[in-house]
């Protein structure tokens, strides 16, 4: 069996540190490395401890200093031992690296599987690996594979549940999937889309430029709203959101601007409205499209001299804030039928970040349900994975909802799911089949190619090369098509 790593024999002093079992302390016994690879070598020196001892090894690299690490004596052979390295960092790999190489026999022998070979290849044609140690890469490259082996070989011994662990460790822990770019962890994904919106967030968060936030409902507005706040120097002030199309217009006044008691009937008392909460820090107004033309006339007003006017007081009170709006209004189409000021728009879209559909983010979709999956199932100590139709099922569903419905569709399935893989069934997702449509379209089309056929034929007399130039076809092309609709 050829090895993982390649090993070279050497002559290297090393000092093999171990526990002094007749008296306390440690004992340090000078020996000889006789061979040496990237995972262990073979020490000449007996050792009387029993298998899988540690031991501390400290050796000297010609040229690269001295190394101190742990190892495991593996197996007793001869008048020595294996032992496997332990904490080898990367600096010192690199340069064992570097001094194995050096030491190589120069000749066509394959280091891992010992055959000989009578030209120099690239990789040995009996056990694959490669051979051109001295390429500036091989290293890394080597690691990568070896990895992959290593874990291939231990995987057989896994059960299913230990592969769907694995697989959501390396996905979250590893790929760092939910959380991209350290944005928040429902922005999920790696598309061009997304990845220009994080880009645009970083711009424009060190300013305090107003920003206008567009997209479908769910596709994450407020959660850019308050990344932006998050990284600006307003972070450690309020963050303060109102929603424009959820507060009846009577009463949404008094929430912004605030009011005096007495201003209106059921004024009881005074009261400050969001943008004096907001004071040092970022407002967020949701689906600003929604609001007045009246109160859209007090923000552009506030846009202007950032000043806050109470109903009912006379005199207005000057604030710091940061305005960011959102919306999912095509405001154009608004400012065409007169429901919104073209002055206003304006003044907001000063900075725009367009956030994509979830339709239009491509393999994203699949990130997104596969990170809300693992978030879900750990919180609830499941284990879950998605079947082969559900991932096809992802993929072709088109997301109307975007990632509000992605999340509250995941969270569902992982509730109803009576079985360690979620299907289309759990999630809702069962698309209707395609058979029927697709045998009405070919009926269809046959229908119509056939009739047009019989009469093309008819309006030529049976005139082929007329025929074919009517049909925009050639002439094989025609008895081809009389063949096949038996005319």
């Amino acid at each position: 069996m050829p090895r993982l790593d390649v090993r070279c024999k050497v002559d290297l002093p090393v000092s093999v540190i171990t526990m002094n079992n007749g008296e306390k302390g440690i004992l340090e016994t000078s020996a000889r490395f006789s061979s040496i690879s990237l995972g262990g070598g073979y020490i000449n020196e007996y050792i009387s401890d029993k298998k899988n001892k540690i031991i501390g090894l400290k050796y000297d690299l010609p040229s690269h200093g001295e190394f101190e690490i742990l190892g495991e004596v593996m197996r007793s052979e001869g008048k020595g031992f294996a032992t496997r390295f332990y904490n080898l960092n990367r600096d010192a790999k690199i340069k064992l690296w570097d001094y194995i190489k050096d030491n190589l026999a120069d000749d066509l022998t394959c280091p891992y599987c010992g055959k000989g070979h009578t030209q120099k290849l690239r990789s040995c044609d009996t056990c694959g690996w490669g051979m051109n140690i001295h390429s500036q890469n091989y290293i890394v490259d080597h690691e990568k594979e070896s990895f992959i082996n290593r874990l291939e070989s231990k995987s057989k011994q896994f059960s299913i549940e230990d592969i769907y662990k694995t697989l959501n460790y390396v996905d979250v822990e590893i790929l760092k999937i939910g959380k991209n770019l350290d944005i928040n962890e429902e922005f999920v994904g790696s598309s061009q889309g997304l990845l220009n919106v994080f880009s645009m967030i970083r711009k424009v968060a060190p300013t305090d430029i107003p920003v206008l936030i567009t997209g479908e409902s769910g596709t994450g507005k407020e959660l850019t709203a308050m990344a932006i706040h998050e990284r600006s120097q307003r972070r450690n002030k309020p963050f303060v959101t109102i929603n424009c199309a959820a507060i009846p217009e009577n009463l949404i006044e008094a929430e912004l601007f605030g009011h005096e008691k007495g201003a209106f009937t059921g004024a009881y008392n005074s009261k400050m409205g969001k943008f004096e909460y907001a004071e040092g820090g970022t407002i967020f107004l949701d689906e600003i499209g929604e609001l007045s033309l009246q109160l859209q006339s007090k923000i552009l007003r506030f846009l202007e001299d950032r000043i806050v006017e109470r109903i009912g007081k006379n005199g207005g009170k000057k604030v710091d804030v940061r305005l960011v709006a959102a919306t999912n209004r095509e405001l154009k189409n608004a400012i065409a039928s007169g429901s919104f000021r073209k002055d206003l728009f304006y003044r907001l879209d000063v900075f725009n970040i367009h956030l994509p559909p979830v339709r239009d983010r491509g393999d994203d979709k699949v990130i997104l349900a596969r990170y809300f999956l693992n978030k879900f199932s750990k919180e609830m100590n499941l284990t879950k994975t998605f079947s082969a139709e559900t991932i096809e099922s992802i993929k072709r569903y088109d997301w109307p909802g975007n990632v509000r419905e992605i999340i509250n569709k995941i969270r569902r399935s992982v509730v109803v799911s009576k079985e360690l893989a979620i299907t289309p069934q759990d999630m809702d997702l069962e698309v209707p089949a395609d058979s029927e449509v697709l045998t009405s379209l070919r009926e269809e089309r046959y229908s119509m190619e056939k009739q047009k056929l019989i009469e093309a034929l008819k309006h030529c007399n049976n005139n082929i090369s007329k025929v074919a130039r009517v049909l925009g076809i050639s002439r094989p092309s025609v008895y081809s098509l009389r063949k096949k609709y038996n005319i």
